[in-house]
């Protein structure tokens, strides 16, 4: 008989480097779910497509028509309320999306564990499904740093973006482990084994 496979949320600052360590984990044999990947693949979606437009107007699209998710998120970050908006027209679909992928994994029987890397992991009730939840503790300069290299954002944009989501404190205090993610990434990925054989290597 086969064990259910261990469901494991990733939680953390903006650039905290929450996507890496769900990688780490993937190699390691877990399969990995990215809420942001199927956000991505929704608004493009012509019902997604169609409220998003019809509740933030046709400026959000680009040449093509397709949402130009930069102009969206200008939009969304000014406001908290266009913020909670936009999350009532995606959130539902993204956590039954998660929810069915974790269904179409348990059912082939062949993983130890499912990574969820979800932004609001702990706003939603995905939290509530999981067996662990991992917090990665990443100093704002190194989270400020990654974010202008791999988003390009510009100043003040990280700690906009942050100002909509649960203060960091209380998402660590929450978690069941944290994995620092200050030093080098040969630090960190020995930090993702040591938590993968001894909670996951030997169920």
């Amino acid at each position: 008989m086969n064990l259910k496979p261990k469901i494991i949320g990733i939680t953390g600052g903006i650039s905290s480097g929450k996507s890496t360590i769900g990688r780490m984990l993937a190699s390691l044999g877990a399969e990995y779910i990215d809420a942001d990947e199927i956000c991505h693949r929704l608004i493009l979606l012509k019902e997604f497509k169609n409220k998003i437009t019809e509740r933030f107007g046709n400026s959000i699209q680009d040449t093509y028509g397709k949402i130009d998710r930069s102009r969206l998120a200008e939009v969304v970050f000014q406001d908290k309320a266009c913020l909670d908006d936009l999350c009532g027209i995606l959130h539902p679909a993204v956590i039954d999306q998660i929810k069915l992928r974790i269904d179409e994994i348990e059912k082939r029987g062949r993983r130890k564990a499912i990574i969820i890397d979800a932004a609001l992991l702990e706003e939603s009730d995905l939290s509530l499904i999981c067996d662990f939840v991992i917090f990665i503790n990443t100093g704002k300069n190194h989270r400020l740093e990654r974010s202008q290299a791999s988003r390009r954002w510009p100043r003040g944009e990280l700690e906009k973006r942050e100002r909509f989501q649960m203060d960091l404190e209380d998402k660590k205090k929450k978690a069941d482990y944290i994995i620092d993610n200050n030093s080098t990434i040969d630090n960190t990925f020995r930090q993702v084994k040591e938590f993968w054989q001894r909670y996951i290597e030997e169920i």
